[in-house]
């Protein structure tokens, strides 16, 4: 960098610098500021903006400044939807306590998640007042959301008035794309209906359209059993003829398979829970009021192999907690989904190698009133990019 001495008037000297090389600025500086820091920064010039927005930042940040993972929680009441993170910590004892931090929040009841966080943001369905639905990509992060366009299906007749339209969220590592699988159906009206299209998320992208897409099966998605994205394809439970599946959609060439579900699996739908299990998709499932649960992990999609295992938690009943997701390679990480107003938050790790439930205090810098439903997602990594 140049220093040089401008003369004016008089006998004043002006000291000024060359501008910051491009690339020194993106890579040095930039590179090393928290997200939150980063994302305000995008406010102060077009030039600024245009940095961060380039596909080259995108991959130099996670490289330059790897953050670790963090457990996402949103916490939902009467007042509001609270977007929050914690650490994630490894091996936790009973002294541990994780502070969280409150990154933005949203004024009433009106955002529902679609499925767990992929690519550092969420895909929400926001219910407005006059009964219509919008569907919004959200960084939690940094407070950011983009509505979807709205997509309009000319064919249905009027008898199928009433659908259902179910979203889910992937990601593909290779192409390193985001994208919104959604299915329009009528299960529970005759005759039945299924329409699948698919939207690539793109950031800086207002031109976003639907796709409209091809499936091999009439299937309808199990809403209550939260979908789960692994290495590039989205597992949902879905009901082909009457019968109880996993649906496959390959979010990069945008192909459907299916999966036969063990008869066992079946037998506890009710409590079915998908999570990532070393990266391959884990089958959580309990009966009620048992401290008992199974874990089965698919060992080969195309022969439909699944192992079984058994587990006992201690101390804690199954149906008050629910599975946010797998740390390291052996710890559970549950949460209570909902806590009423005296209630004091906490995480649950269970390691599977030695039995041991670890408690964990969260210290939440809000008081809540009412009951409140929570969502926790671990392994969650902020991302910068422009909505």
């Amino acid at each position: 960098m140049n220093h040089q001495k401008s003369t004016t008037s008089g006998d004043d000297e002006t000291d000024y610098f060359d501008a910051i090389p491009v690339d020194l600025f993106t890579a040095k500086i930039l590179s090393k500021l928290p997200v939150k820091s980063i994302a305000q920064c995008r406010c102060v010039s077009k030039l600024w903006s245009s940095q961060i927005r380039r596909p080259y930042y995108n991959m130099l940040f996670p490289i330059m400044s790897p953050a670790p993972p963090r457990i996402l929680f949103t916490i939902e009441n009467a007042e509001g939807l609270f977007f929050y993170s914690s650490p994630q910590p490894r091996n936790p004892d009973e002294n541990t306590s994780l502070v969280a931090t409150l990154h933005h929040r949203t004024s009433g009841n009106s955002l529902r998640i679609t499925s767990p966080p992929v690519g550092g943001l969420l895909c929400l369905e926001h219910d407005r007042k006059n009964y219509s639905r919008v569907l919004v990509i959200s960084n939690p992060i940094t407070g950011e959301f983009l509505a979807l366009p709205k997509l309009r299906i000319n064919e249905i007749k009027k008898e199928l008035l009433y659908l259902n339209e179910t979203y889910i969220f992937g990601y593909d590592p290779i192409d390193k794309q985001s994208k919104v699988l959604r299915i329009t159906s009528s299960s529970c009206r005759l005759p039945k209906f299924g329409q699948y299209h698919v939207l690539t998320f793109e950031s800086g992208n207002k031109n976003l359209l639907w796709r409209k897409t091809e499936c091999c099966a009439l299937h309808f998605p199990m809403g209550d059993i939260r979908a789960m994205c692994i290495s590039g394809i989205l597992y949902y439970a879905a009901d082909v003829s009457t019968n109880f599946t996993i649906a496959c959609f390959h979010v990069r060439s945008e192909d459907f398979t299916f999966i036969d579900i063990n008869q066992d699996i079946k037998k506890m739908g009710q409590t079915l829970n998908f999570i990532d299990f070393k990266g391959k998709l884990g089958a959580f499932c309990y009966k009620k009021f048992s401290k008992t649960f199974e874990l089965w992990v698919l060992e080969d999609a195309e022969r439909h192999q699944w192992s079984k295992h058994i587990y006992q938690l201690p101390n804690i009943y199954l149906n008050k907690v629910v599975a946010a997701g797998v740390v390291g390679s052996s710890e559970i990480v549950f949460y209570r989904k909902y806590t009423l107003e005296q209630d004091q938050f906490f995480i649950a790790y269970y390691n599977l190698e030695s039995n041991k439930l670890t408690k964990v205090i969260l210290e939440v810098p809000q008081l809540f009133s009412g009951t409140c439903y929570v969502n926790a997602f671990t392994n969650y990594v902020g991302d910068v990019r422009l909505m």
